[in-house]
């Protein structure tokens, strides 16, 4: 967990990248028929990734390789971790896709190996934006059988961690750790995300000895790295009480992170800094697609107050930028 300047990636790096994680997330996750023939035994981490490096600070990626239904097949994680759903996620997934076919082909055999697509998401609000391809294609209940023949048929598997998510937590320790944390750094009311930390820490007394010191770490300084209003006192407190002298772990990363400054200090204007640049990227996200969608029906007037809206508006715009209309657009702007 070195690289603190991107947590959301170091620590899906360091969880996910644990084999036995990831093999009791797909045994507990994937769909059973899915499941049925998958062979988890012979499950190995690629260490290359496919994400454009404009994407990095908001997606994290892992591939798995594996036996599916007795072939060398592939698992593709993503980890989106943006404050907003991107509606053309779909896309960005089939890139990646195609580039890891890309790599994997078979040129002796001629063929393509299976990859089955996995997004795991935590941002702030419940994932809206389509799983399936065939669903964002323009006219596509009016056309013919024969012309659908030509459209891809692609869809990805969703793992939905955000607060208002329905994905039930289950698994070994490790696994109900690593996804209960994620979920945790999106809480923002105060009582419910001590709560919710109570019970990581609860598991967290649950993880096995060999890989206790190295999961914690990894757990809080994803946290305070992430939440910079989270009270560090509260968490080694509770640390005392339900790990008793087990959370000199917990205090040594607490008093890590204090030396480095990540604590206190300057963190006020860190957050207000971090929050501006969050917005900024929104409002451009935003524009771009709703002058690909308008053209020059969207006014000069109209990006002016985008420019200036809140962060609820612009969310409610960028979750919405599929269906909503010019009409609809002038509303919210008012």
């Amino acid at each position: 967990m070195s690289d603190l300047a991107t947590p959301h990636d170091a620590f899906f790096k360091v969880t996910f990248g644990d084999k036995d994680v990831a093999r009791d997330f797909l045994k507990h996750y994937l769909p059973a028929q899915i499941a049925n023939v998958v062979d988890l035994n012979y499950l190995t981490k690629e260490n290359n990734s496919f994400v454009d490096e404009r994407f990095k600070e908001s997606f994290t990626d892992m591939l798995y390789k594996t036996k599916i239904n007795g072939e060398d097949g592939y698992i593709y994680f993503l980890f989106e971790h943006k404050s907003y759903q991107d509606p053309l996620v779909i896309l960005q997934l089939l890139r990646y896709i195609v580039r890891i076919w890309e790599e994997k082909y078979d040129r002796k055999a001629n063929r393509l190996p299976i990859i089955i697509p996995m997004v795991i998401y935590h941002g702030e609000s419940k994932w809206n934006v389509q799983t399936k391809l065939i669903n964002l294609i323009k006219g596509i209940d009016g056309l013919p059988e024969e012309t659908k023949k030509y459209i891809p048929v692609y869809e990805y598997e969703l793992y939905d961690l955000s607060p208002f998510g329905q994905v039930m937590i289950v698994g070994l320790a490790l696994t109900k750790v690593v996804l209960e944390v994620m979920q945790l750094v999106m809480i923002t009311d105060t009582k419910k995300f001590r709560q919710a930390m109570k019970k990581v820490l609860e598991d967290i007394a649950q993880l096995p000895e060999d890989k206790f010191e190295r999961f914690v770490e990894a757990c809080i300084t994803y946290i305070l790295s992430v939440r910079d209003d989270v009270d560090i006192g509260i968490i080694e407190k509770e640390s005392r009480e339900i790990l008793s002298e087990r959370s000199d772990v917990i205090m040594s990363v607490a008093e890590k992170l204090r030396n480095e400054g990540r604590l206190e200090g300057e963190a006020k204007g860190r957050m207000e800094g971090e929050a501006e640049g969050r917005r900024k990227g929104k409002i451009e996200f935003v524009l771009k697609n709703l002058s690909k969608k308008f053209g020059e029906d969207l006014t000069a007037e109209m990006k002016e107050k985008i420019q200036k809206a809140d962060e609820k508006t612009i969310d409610y715009i960028g979750e919405n930028l599929l269906d909503i209309s010019l009409e609809q657009l002038k509303e919210v702007l008012k």
